[in-house]
Protein backbone atom coordinates (compact mmCIF):
# COMPACT_ATOMS: atom_id res chain seq x y z
CA UNK A 1 0.00 0.00 0.00
CA UNK A 2 1.36 3.04 -1.30
CA UNK A 3 1.93 6.22 1.75
CA UNK A 4 -1.14 8.09 0.00
CA UNK A 5 -3.35 5.13 0.16
CA UNK A 6 -5.77 4.49 3.33
CA UNK A 7 -7.56 1.31 4.44
CA UNK A 8 -10.96 0.86 4.29
CA UNK A 9 -11.77 1.66 7.46
CA UNK A 10 -9.55 3.03 10.12
CA UNK A 11 -8.20 2.14 12.97
CA UNK A 12 -11.11 2.63 15.68
CA UNK A 13 -8.70 5.57 18.05
CA UNK A 14 -8.69 7.43 14.46
CA UNK A 15 -12.78 7.76 14.09
CA UNK A 16 -14.30 10.87 14.41
CA UNK A 17 -16.38 12.06 17.16
CA UNK A 18 -20.17 12.66 16.59
CA UNK A 19 -19.90 16.66 17.22
CA UNK A 20 -16.55 16.75 15.37
CA UNK A 21 -18.59 14.68 12.48
CA UNK A 22 -21.45 17.43 12.77
CA UNK A 23 -19.26 20.08 12.42
CA UNK A 24 -17.76 18.64 9.18
CA UNK A 25 -20.96 18.28 7.94
CA UNK A 26 -21.72 20.02 4.64
CA UNK A 27 -24.63 20.53 1.91
CA UNK A 28 -23.02 18.22 -0.05
CA UNK A 29 -24.45 15.35 1.70
CA UNK A 30 -28.03 16.62 0.24
CA UNK A 31 -26.30 14.77 -2.81
CA UNK A 32 -27.44 11.38 -1.31
CA UNK A 33 -31.06 12.72 -0.85
CA UNK A 34 -30.62 13.48 -4.69
CA UNK A 35 -28.98 10.35 -6.20
CA UNK A 36 -31.26 8.01 -3.72
CA UNK A 37 -34.74 9.84 -4.49
CA UNK A 38 -33.51 9.48 -8.49
CA UNK A 39 -33.80 5.65 -8.01
CA UNK A 40 -36.69 6.25 -6.20
CA UNK A 41 -38.47 8.03 -9.65
CA UNK A 42 -36.78 5.15 -12.36
CA UNK A 43 -38.44 2.30 -9.61
CA UNK A 44 -41.64 4.05 -10.57
CA UNK A 45 -41.05 4.94 -13.96
CA UNK A 46 -39.18 1.61 -15.16
CA UNK A 47 -40.18 1.06 -18.68
CA UNK A 48 -40.81 -2.92 -18.30
CA UNK A 49 -43.20 -4.55 -15.44
CA UNK A 50 -45.37 -1.29 -14.88
CA UNK A 51 -48.66 -3.58 -14.51
CA UNK A 52 -46.65 -5.40 -11.51
CA UNK A 53 -46.84 -3.73 -8.19
CA UNK A 54 -43.64 -5.19 -6.95
CA UNK A 55 -41.44 -2.12 -8.91
CA UNK A 56 -43.90 0.19 -7.23
CA UNK A 57 -43.58 -1.14 -3.62
CA UNK A 58 -39.55 -0.99 -4.09
CA UNK A 59 -39.63 2.44 -5.23
CA UNK A 60 -41.95 3.12 -1.93
CA UNK A 61 -38.76 1.54 -0.03
CA UNK A 62 -36.57 3.71 -1.68
CA UNK A 63 -38.96 6.83 -0.92
CA UNK A 64 -38.92 6.00 2.97
CA UNK A 65 -35.04 5.25 2.79
CA UNK A 66 -34.42 8.56 1.26
CA UNK A 67 -36.56 10.18 3.76
CA UNK A 68 -34.79 8.83 6.38
CA UNK A 69 -31.50 10.32 4.63
CA UNK A 70 -33.34 13.43 4.17
CA UNK A 71 -34.78 13.84 8.08
CA UNK A 72 -31.05 12.78 8.99
CA UNK A 73 -29.05 15.54 6.82
CA UNK A 74 -31.49 17.85 7.79
CA UNK A 75 -30.65 17.76 11.67
CA UNK A 76 -27.19 17.20 11.32
CA UNK A 77 -27.60 20.61 9.24
CA UNK A 78 -29.48 22.40 11.79
CA UNK A 79 -26.98 21.44 14.28
CA UNK A 80 -24.37 22.27 12.49
CA UNK A 81 -25.19 25.64 12.59
CA UNK A 82 -26.61 25.93 16.17
CA UNK A 83 -23.72 25.15 17.85
CA UNK A 84 -21.56 26.46 15.40
CA UNK A 85 -22.92 29.78 14.22
CA UNK A 86 -19.78 30.99 12.82
CA UNK A 87 -19.03 27.98 10.17
CA UNK A 88 -22.13 29.14 8.31
CA UNK A 89 -20.37 32.36 7.04
CA UNK A 90 -17.19 30.29 6.67
CA UNK A 91 -18.70 27.73 3.92
CA UNK A 92 -20.78 30.45 2.56
CA UNK A 93 -17.50 32.22 1.73
CA UNK A 94 -16.01 29.13 0.40
CA UNK A 95 -15.68 29.00 -3.80
CA UNK A 96 -17.10 25.06 -4.13
CA UNK A 97 -18.82 24.29 -0.83
CA UNK A 98 -21.44 26.90 -0.84
CA UNK A 99 -22.31 25.89 -4.34
CA UNK A 100 -23.69 22.10 -2.77
CA UNK A 101 -26.72 24.45 -1.18
CA UNK A 102 -28.17 23.73 -4.08
CA UNK A 103 -28.75 20.20 -3.39
CA UNK A 104 -31.28 21.13 -0.58
CA UNK A 105 -33.92 21.77 -3.01
CA UNK A 106 -33.41 19.03 -5.34
CA UNK A 107 -32.95 16.75 -2.99
CA UNK A 108 -36.89 17.58 -1.65
CA UNK A 109 -37.88 18.01 -4.61
CA UNK A 110 -37.06 13.95 -5.39
CA UNK A 111 -39.11 13.90 -1.81
CA UNK A 112 -42.01 15.65 -3.36
CA UNK A 113 -42.22 13.43 -6.66
CA UNK A 114 -42.18 9.97 -4.96
CA UNK A 115 -44.84 11.15 -2.51
CA UNK A 116 -46.89 12.29 -5.25
CA UNK A 117 -46.30 8.29 -6.85
CA UNK A 118 -47.11 7.55 -3.59
CA UNK A 119 -50.26 9.31 -3.96
CA UNK A 120 -51.14 8.50 -7.17
CA UNK A 121 -50.14 5.00 -7.24
CA UNK A 122 -51.61 3.85 -4.01
CA UNK A 123 -54.05 6.74 -3.22
CA UNK A 124 -51.98 7.87 -0.21
CA UNK A 125 -53.80 10.73 1.53
CA UNK A 126 -56.31 11.27 -1.16
CA UNK A 127 -56.95 15.00 -2.68
CA UNK A 128 -56.23 16.59 0.96
CA UNK A 129 -52.49 14.79 0.37
CA UNK A 130 -52.07 16.37 -2.70
CA UNK A 131 -52.87 19.51 -1.94
CA UNK A 132 -50.14 19.78 0.65
CA UNK A 133 -47.47 18.33 -1.57
CA UNK A 134 -48.64 21.38 -3.92
CA UNK A 135 -48.04 23.69 -1.19
CA UNK A 136 -45.00 22.09 -0.49
CA UNK A 137 -43.82 22.39 -4.21
CA UNK A 138 -44.36 26.01 -3.80
CA UNK A 139 -42.39 26.29 -0.80
CA UNK A 140 -39.69 24.44 -2.98
CA UNK A 141 -40.35 26.74 -5.97
CA UNK A 142 -39.74 29.73 -3.56
CA UNK A 143 -36.59 28.21 -1.79
CA UNK A 144 -34.62 27.03 -5.36
CA UNK A 145 -35.46 31.12 -6.49
CA UNK A 146 -33.50 32.20 -3.14
CA UNK A 147 -30.86 29.72 -4.02
CA UNK A 148 -30.45 30.45 -7.69
CA UNK A 149 -29.98 34.36 -7.46
CA UNK A 150 -28.48 34.41 -3.89
CA UNK A 151 -25.77 31.85 -4.84
CA UNK A 152 -25.29 34.00 -8.36
CA UNK A 153 -24.81 37.14 -5.80
CA UNK A 154 -22.81 35.56 -3.77
CA UNK A 155 -20.19 34.12 -6.20
CA UNK A 156 -20.19 37.33 -8.11
CA UNK A 157 -19.53 40.32 -4.74
CA UNK A 158 -17.89 37.60 -2.09
CA UNK A 159 -16.03 34.59 -4.15
CA UNK A 160 -12.53 35.24 -5.98
CA UNK A 161 -13.20 32.72 -9.53
CA UNK A 162 -10.86 31.69 -12.35
CA UNK A 163 -11.59 30.17 -15.58
CA UNK A 164 -8.86 27.87 -14.61
CA UNK A 165 -10.36 26.72 -11.65
CA UNK A 166 -14.09 26.67 -12.79
CA UNK A 167 -15.78 23.47 -12.53
CA UNK A 168 -19.68 21.70 -13.37
CA UNK A 169 -20.32 22.47 -9.49
CA UNK A 170 -20.78 25.94 -10.89
CA UNK A 171 -24.41 24.76 -12.27
CA UNK A 172 -25.54 23.39 -9.01
CA UNK A 173 -27.21 26.40 -7.84
CA UNK A 174 -29.29 27.46 -10.72
CA UNK A 175 -30.46 23.86 -11.67
CA UNK A 176 -33.45 23.84 -8.54
CA UNK A 177 -34.75 25.95 -10.80
CA UNK A 178 -35.21 23.32 -13.64
CA UNK A 179 -35.96 20.29 -11.16
CA UNK A 180 -38.92 22.06 -9.67
CA UNK A 181 -40.17 23.07 -12.99
CA UNK A 182 -40.28 19.19 -13.17
CA UNK A 183 -42.22 18.59 -10.03
CA UNK A 184 -44.70 21.35 -10.95
CA UNK A 185 -45.39 19.27 -14.47
CA UNK A 186 -46.06 16.41 -12.29
CA UNK A 187 -48.29 18.37 -10.12
CA UNK A 188 -50.22 19.76 -12.88
CA UNK A 189 -51.12 16.19 -14.21
CA UNK A 190 -52.43 15.02 -10.74
CA UNK A 191 -54.68 18.45 -10.09
CA UNK A 192 -56.24 18.50 -13.37
CA UNK A 193 -59.08 16.20 -12.10
CA UNK A 194 -59.66 18.22 -9.73
CA UNK A 195 -59.21 22.21 -10.69
CA UNK A 196 -57.94 23.14 -14.43
CA UNK A 197 -57.43 26.64 -12.96
CA UNK A 198 -54.81 25.27 -10.56
CA UNK A 199 -53.33 22.84 -13.10
CA UNK A 200 -52.88 25.83 -15.59
CA UNK A 201 -51.28 28.14 -13.09
CA UNK A 202 -48.74 25.37 -12.16
CA UNK A 203 -47.48 24.68 -15.31
CA UNK A 204 -47.28 28.57 -16.38
CA UNK A 205 -44.83 29.01 -13.44
CA UNK A 206 -42.93 25.82 -13.97
CA UNK A 207 -42.37 26.81 -17.57
CA UNK A 208 -40.89 30.78 -16.08
CA UNK A 209 -38.65 28.51 -13.80
CA UNK A 210 -37.76 26.05 -16.66
CA UNK A 211 -36.74 28.86 -18.75
CA UNK A 212 -34.27 30.52 -16.74
CA UNK A 213 -32.74 27.32 -15.17
CA UNK A 214 -32.20 26.46 -19.00
CA UNK A 215 -30.66 29.64 -19.71
CA UNK A 216 -28.37 30.22 -16.49
CA UNK A 217 -27.49 26.30 -17.23
CA UNK A 218 -26.36 26.66 -21.00
CA UNK A 219 -23.95 29.88 -19.94
CA UNK A 220 -22.46 27.94 -17.70
CA UNK A 221 -21.65 24.64 -19.66
CA UNK A 222 -20.00 26.82 -22.47
CA UNK A 223 -18.37 27.97 -20.11
CA UNK A 224 -17.46 25.02 -18.69
CA UNK A 225 -16.45 23.63 -22.05
CA UNK A 226 -14.34 26.47 -22.56
CA UNK A 227 -12.46 26.11 -19.70
CA UNK A 228 -11.35 22.65 -20.77
CA UNK A 229 -10.56 24.01 -24.20
CA UNK A 230 -8.44 25.78 -23.18
CA UNK A 231 -7.00 24.82 -19.89
CA UNK A 232 -7.68 20.82 -20.59
CA UNK A 233 -9.29 18.58 -17.97
CA UNK A 234 -9.34 19.20 -14.28
CA UNK A 235 -7.28 16.99 -12.20
CA UNK A 236 -8.63 13.37 -10.61
CA UNK A 237 -10.66 15.85 -7.52
CA UNK A 238 -12.91 17.59 -10.02
CA UNK A 239 -13.07 15.10 -13.00
CA UNK A 240 -16.33 13.40 -11.65
CA UNK A 241 -18.34 16.40 -11.72
CA UNK A 242 -18.07 16.45 -15.35
CA UNK A 243 -21.58 14.14 -15.16
CA UNK A 244 -23.24 17.29 -13.38
CA UNK A 245 -24.05 18.34 -16.80
CA UNK A 246 -26.25 15.83 -17.62
CA UNK A 247 -28.53 16.99 -14.93
CA UNK A 248 -29.66 20.36 -16.19
CA UNK A 249 -30.20 18.53 -19.38
CA UNK A 250 -32.25 15.14 -18.55
CA UNK A 251 -33.89 17.35 -16.30
CA UNK A 252 -34.89 20.06 -18.55
CA UNK A 253 -35.91 17.94 -20.93
CA UNK A 254 -37.75 15.39 -19.08
CA UNK A 255 -39.80 18.82 -17.84
CA UNK A 256 -40.46 20.45 -21.43
CA UNK A 257 -41.87 16.91 -22.22
CA UNK A 258 -43.82 16.96 -19.24
CA UNK A 259 -45.46 20.55 -18.90
CA UNK A 260 -45.74 20.58 -22.69
CA UNK A 261 -48.12 17.54 -22.09
CA UNK A 262 -49.86 19.30 -19.44
CA UNK A 263 -50.37 22.41 -21.11
CA UNK A 264 -51.22 20.87 -24.28
CA UNK A 265 -54.56 19.68 -23.00
CA UNK A 266 -55.12 22.47 -20.68
CA UNK A 267 -54.86 25.44 -23.33
CA UNK A 268 -57.79 24.24 -26.15
CA UNK A 269 -60.17 23.66 -23.09
CA UNK A 270 -62.32 26.75 -24.35
CA UNK A 271 -62.28 26.09 -28.65
CA UNK A 272 -61.80 29.67 -30.22
CA UNK A 273 -60.16 30.84 -32.96
CA UNK A 274 -57.57 33.31 -31.17
CA UNK A 275 -54.51 31.98 -29.78
CA UNK A 276 -54.22 30.19 -27.52
CA UNK A 277 -57.34 28.61 -27.28
CA UNK A 278 -57.85 27.94 -30.91
CA UNK A 279 -57.86 23.62 -30.59
CA UNK A 280 -54.58 23.60 -32.22
CA UNK A 281 -52.24 26.11 -30.26
CA UNK A 282 -51.59 23.40 -27.38
CA UNK A 283 -50.15 20.82 -29.87
CA UNK A 284 -48.60 23.41 -31.52
CA UNK A 285 -46.62 24.25 -28.11
CA UNK A 286 -45.81 20.52 -27.43
CA UNK A 287 -44.47 20.14 -30.61
CA UNK A 288 -41.90 22.77 -29.89
CA UNK A 289 -41.56 21.54 -26.33
CA UNK A 290 -40.50 18.01 -27.90
CA UNK A 291 -37.85 19.21 -30.21
CA UNK A 292 -36.69 21.28 -27.30
CA UNK A 293 -36.30 17.87 -25.31
CA UNK A 294 -35.19 15.78 -28.04
CA UNK A 295 -32.11 18.32 -28.40
CA UNK A 296 -31.72 18.27 -25.07
CA UNK A 297 -31.19 14.66 -25.13
CA UNK A 298 -29.01 14.63 -28.29
CA UNK A 299 -26.97 17.34 -26.42
CA UNK A 300 -26.61 14.95 -23.41
CA UNK A 301 -25.17 12.19 -24.92
CA UNK A 302 -22.53 14.70 -26.54
CA UNK A 303 -21.47 15.30 -23.40
CA UNK A 304 -21.62 11.69 -21.48
CA UNK A 305 -18.98 10.92 -24.65
CA UNK A 306 -17.26 14.36 -22.94
CA UNK A 307 -17.22 13.23 -19.87
CA UNK A 308 -15.84 9.77 -20.35
CA UNK A 309 -13.06 11.14 -22.90
CA UNK A 310 -12.11 13.47 -19.59
CA UNK A 311 -12.17 10.40 -17.03
CA UNK A 312 -10.16 8.40 -19.56
CA UNK A 313 -7.81 10.94 -20.06
CA UNK A 314 -7.19 11.37 -15.99
CA UNK A 315 -7.28 8.34 -15.34
CA UNK A 316 -5.54 6.25 -18.56
CA UNK A 317 -2.95 9.01 -19.98
CA UNK A 318 -1.95 10.82 -16.62
CA UNK A 319 -2.49 7.21 -14.38
CA UNK A 320 -4.23 9.37 -11.52
CA UNK A 321 -6.53 7.84 -9.20
CA UNK A 322 -10.13 8.74 -8.21
CA UNK A 323 -10.20 8.31 -4.71
CA UNK A 324 -13.73 7.89 -3.32
CA UNK A 325 -15.12 10.51 -1.33
CA UNK A 326 -18.47 12.92 -1.51
CA UNK A 327 -18.16 13.52 -5.04
CA UNK A 328 -19.33 10.27 -6.35
CA UNK A 329 -22.50 10.73 -5.23
CA UNK A 330 -23.03 13.77 -7.65
CA UNK A 331 -22.74 11.14 -10.38
CA UNK A 332 -26.39 9.40 -9.70
CA UNK A 333 -28.50 11.87 -9.72
CA UNK A 334 -27.41 13.85 -13.66
CA UNK A 335 -27.47 10.34 -14.77
CA UNK A 336 -30.29 9.35 -12.91
CA UNK A 337 -32.76 12.00 -14.30
CA UNK A 338 -31.02 11.42 -17.99
CA UNK A 339 -32.43 8.09 -17.86
CA UNK A 340 -35.62 9.53 -16.56
CA UNK A 341 -35.59 11.57 -20.28
CA UNK A 342 -35.55 8.26 -22.09
CA UNK A 343 -37.78 7.06 -20.81
CA UNK A 344 -40.49 9.75 -21.26
CA UNK A 345 -39.03 9.81 -24.50
CA UNK A 346 -40.17 6.62 -25.65
CA UNK A 347 -43.44 6.79 -24.33
CA UNK A 348 -44.28 9.74 -25.80
CA UNK A 349 -42.49 8.25 -29.71
CA UNK A 350 -44.02 4.60 -28.71
CA UNK A 351 -40.11 4.08 -29.16
CA UNK A 352 -38.56 0.29 -28.58
CA UNK A 353 -35.33 1.98 -29.02
CA UNK A 354 -35.94 4.44 -26.14
CA UNK A 355 -37.55 1.77 -23.86
CA UNK A 356 -34.30 -0.42 -24.14
CA UNK A 357 -31.87 2.31 -23.70
CA UNK A 358 -34.19 4.03 -20.80
CA UNK A 359 -34.08 0.65 -19.43
CA UNK A 360 -30.71 0.18 -19.56
CA UNK A 361 -29.02 3.55 -18.56
CA UNK A 362 -31.99 2.94 -15.45
CA UNK A 363 -30.24 0.02 -14.63
CA UNK A 364 -26.64 1.47 -14.89
CA UNK A 365 -28.09 3.91 -12.19
CA UNK A 366 -29.09 1.23 -9.94
CA UNK A 367 -26.16 -0.45 -9.96
CA UNK A 368 -24.41 2.82 -9.36
CA UNK A 369 -26.14 3.79 -6.21
CA UNK A 370 -25.69 0.29 -5.20
CA UNK A 371 -21.64 0.72 -5.17
CA UNK A 372 -21.34 4.32 -4.07
CA UNK A 373 -23.94 3.26 -1.05
CA UNK A 374 -22.05 0.20 0.12
CA UNK A 375 -18.61 1.91 -0.87
CA UNK A 376 -19.73 4.95 1.58
CA UNK A 377 -20.31 2.69 4.55
CA UNK A 378 -16.91 2.23 6.03
CA UNK A 379 -15.89 5.89 5.88
CA UNK A 380 -19.24 7.07 7.21
CA UNK A 381 -18.54 4.56 10.14
CA UNK A 382 -15.48 5.43 11.13
CA UNK A 383 -16.12 9.73 10.06
CA UNK A 384 -13.90 10.00 7.10
CA UNK A 385 -16.60 11.06 4.95
CA UNK A 386 -16.97 14.05 7.01
CA UNK A 387 -15.06 16.64 5.87
CA UNK A 388 -15.10 20.21 5.24
CA UNK A 389 -12.92 22.31 3.19
CA UNK A 390 -14.20 25.59 4.41
CA UNK A 391 -12.71 24.83 7.99
CA UNK A 392 -9.28 25.68 9.52
CA UNK A 393 -8.85 21.86 10.28
CA UNK A 394 -10.46 21.04 7.42
CA UNK A 395 -8.45 19.92 3.58
CA UNK A 396 -6.22 22.80 3.41
CA UNK A 397 -5.78 25.02 -0.29
CA UNK A 398 -2.77 24.13 -2.56
CA UNK A 399 -1.60 27.46 -2.17
CA UNK A 400 -1.26 27.87 1.60
CA UNK A 401 1.14 24.79 1.92
CA UNK A 402 4.85 25.71 2.65
CA UNK A 403 7.44 23.18 -0.15
CA UNK A 404 7.58 21.24 2.46
CA UNK A 405 4.24 19.82 2.39
CA UNK A 406 3.60 19.31 -0.96
CA UNK A 407 3.64 15.34 -0.97
CA UNK A 408 1.36 15.59 2.15
CA UNK A 409 -1.07 17.38 -0.13
CA UNK A 410 -1.37 15.60 -2.92
CA UNK A 411 -2.32 12.79 -0.68
CA UNK A 412 -5.08 14.93 0.94
CA UNK A 413 -6.04 15.90 -2.31
CA UNK A 414 -6.55 13.03 -3.90
CA UNK A 415 -8.99 11.95 -1.25
CA UNK A 416 -10.88 15.37 -1.66
CA UNK A 417 -11.99 15.88 -5.45
CA UNK A 418 -14.67 18.47 -4.22
CA UNK A 419 -12.00 20.93 -3.35
CA UNK A 420 -11.48 23.94 -5.68
CA UNK A 421 -7.97 25.87 -4.92
CA UNK A 422 -7.98 29.32 -5.72
CA UNK A 423 -7.46 32.69 -3.93
CA UNK A 424 -9.16 33.23 -0.93
CA UNK A 425 -12.38 34.49 -1.63
CA UNK A 426 -13.03 38.21 -0.59
CA UNK A 427 -13.30 39.76 2.64
CA UNK A 428 -11.11 36.80 4.07
CA UNK A 429 -7.06 37.05 4.54
CA UNK A 430 -4.11 34.63 5.95
CA UNK A 431 -2.52 35.66 8.74
CA UNK A 432 1.53 34.83 9.51
CA UNK A 433 0.97 31.40 10.07
CA UNK A 434 -0.94 30.51 6.58
CA UNK A 435 -4.18 29.73 8.29
CA UNK A 436 -7.66 31.13 6.67
CA UNK A 437 -9.51 33.08 8.86
CA UNK A 438 -12.57 34.68 8.40
CA UNK A 439 -13.29 38.53 8.17
CA UNK A 440 -16.31 39.22 6.40
CA UNK A 441 -16.36 43.03 8.01
CA UNK A 442 -17.31 45.54 5.21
Amino acid sequence: MSSCEKPLLLPRRQWKSWPDRIRHFTPAWFAVVMGTGAVSTLLNDFPYGQDSKHLKIAGCVWFILNLVIFAFACVCSLLRYIMYPEIFWLMLSHTSQSLYIGCFPMGAATLINSALALNQNWGFGGTGFLYVLWGCWWLDSAISYLVAFGMLYTMTVRHEHSLSNMAAVWLLPVVPLIVASSTGGLLSEALKPHSHTLALLSTAFSFVMLGMGLAFAFMMITIYLLRLVIHSVPDSGLILSAFIVLGPLGQGGFSLLVNGTSISELLPLHIGSDFPQSALAGQMIFAVCFCGAYALWAIGIAWVVVAVCSIYHVIGVRRSKIAFNMGYWGMIFPNGVFAVLIVELSRVLHSPFFKVVGSLWSAFTFLLWGFVFLRSIPPFIDGSLFMAPCLPDGRPRQQLLPTSQTHSHACQRAASPDIIPNSPPRGEKLDASGVLRNHLQD
